[in-house]
């Protein structure tokens, strides 16, 4: 099966890149909006992260609508 038309995302996922205390390698997360300890993927160490504000996650999503927005310049 071929698409010939370009596909417009569904919606959006915010992404937040926090940097390992032990080995400096980025750790991206997906709106992490709970207090929660990540593992490093490049050292296996663990370390606790501040959470993001839902309220800020859910304004970026609601101004974009949820994605939409970004393709589209006159939304």
């Amino acid at each position: 099966m071929t698409y010939d038309e370009p596909i417009k995302p569904e919606s959006m996922a915010l992404l937040f890149i926090y940097v390992c205390p032990y080995c400096q390698n980025e750790v991206v997360l997906v709106s992490p909006v709970q207090p929660m300890t990540v593992t490093c993927g490049a050292c296996r160490n663990n370390f606790p992260i501040v959470p993001v504000d839902e309220r800020t996650v859910q304004y970026v999503h609601t101004m974009l609508a949820d994605g939409k927005a970004a393709v589209n310049p006159n939304f």
